[in-house]
């Protein structure tokens, strides 16, 4: 997996990452007052990033995503860091925790705040507290679109811009569809816009590729639908309907698996109609009637996910195209 450590100001010495700054011959004092700066940035870094490690030295509890799983920070450094945290936190009562309401914290009465963070995952909001305290987080790219709207939300631009320029660095076949999977979680933020572009333009020019890879299957439904509904991208019909298929049969497969786990393994066969339901949505992206007659017998009706009907239409226009009007095909499924 590509990552890369983003850190807000390069060091000097990668090594020691030591820093000595002396004073001009000119405008120095005298020889009994000689200074010299000394700064030691990455040793800063590495013991406060220890501060997420010791909680009861923390004085602010954030509730993260959908199991409200708890990360900790310094609210002097978020508010010193980020706008939107120092008028969120400066208006925060503290209250007192205990160890039942908070089992990781070790002291057995703490005063402290809690705030809830629904809209992000645990692994990118701890990227961006990672980053507010200790100038440095490591970028990825399954996580990239949330830190990116993460940024932005909090107001840390120069981890925002980080983000996008990481884009360009890293995208390629094998990290393409790991930044699309969390699209539908983030849809509602603008900076979300930024990075589908960006990615949808490689896609274009790799869809029949980028189409046939496994992770294909994790990204969302409508995802999925924008990417086969452009007109630009270079992609045949029939690895159109393969993708469509494969992504369908995987949703569908993990329905199954889910009810048979409720029903103690007594889960019901497959059922081509709700395979059918699913493969419904897409099949108006889908140019059929473009799709060679051999295969459409042999492959696409066997497959049982798309109706006779446009099969049968598709054949027709196919042995005479004057006998069928193509936007039908865009409405006989939905009859």
């Amino acid at each position: 997996e590509i990552t890369e450590s983003y850190q807000s100001c390069d060091v000097d010495n990668e090594e020691s990452s030591y820093t000595y700054n002396n004073y001009n011959t000119e405008t120095a004092p005298s020889r009994e007052e000689i200074l010299t700066k000394f700064e030691n940035r990455s040793a800063l870094a590495q013991d406060l990033n220890l501060l997420s490690g010791l909680p009861e030295l923390c004085d602010i509890i954030f509730l993260v995503g959908e199991d409200k799983q708890q990360i900790c920070g310094v609210r002097a450094i978020l508010a010193a860091r980020s706008r939107v945290f120092r008028k969120q936190l400066t208006t925060l009562v503290p209250r007192r925790c205990s160890v039942k309401d908070n089992k990781h914290i070790k002291s057995k009465s703490k005063a402290s705040s809690t705030i809830e963070v629904p809209e992000f995952e645990p692994s990118v909001f701890k990227q961006l507290i990672e980053y507010l305290h200790t100038g440095v987080c490591t970028l990825q790219p399954r996580t990239l679109l949330g830190l990116m709207n993460a940024a932005d939300h909090y107001d840390v631009e120069e981890l925002k811009h980080a983000c996008i320029n990481f884009v360009g660095q890293s995208i390629s076949t094998d990290t393409v569809c790991h930044m699309l999977s969390n699209a539908d979680r983030y849809i509602q933020y603008k900076s979300t816009k930024v990075l589908i572009q960006k990615v949808m333009d490689f896609i274009d020019r790799n869809g029949d590729e980028i189409l046939s890879l496994p992770s294909f299957s994790i990204l969302p439904r409508h995802v999925v639908q924008l990417i086969i509904s452009r007109e630009s991208l270079a992609v045949s019909e029939i690895n159109k309907f393969i993708a469509v298929f494969n992504w369908s049969k995987a949703q569908f497969d993990d329905i199954q698996s889910a009810a048979a786990s409720q029903a103690q393994g007594k889960g019901e066969p497959v059922s081509k109609v709700v395979l059918m339901d699913i493969v419904e949505g897409f099949l108006d992206y889908i140019q059929f009637f473009k799709i060679p007659i051999p295969y459409l017998m042999n492959e696409v009706r066997q497959s049982g996910a798309v109706p006779d009907s446009i099969i049968m239409m598709a054949v027709a226009y196919q042995m005479d195209p004057a006998s069928i009007d193509v936007s039908k095909f865009h409405r006989s499924h939905s009859h």
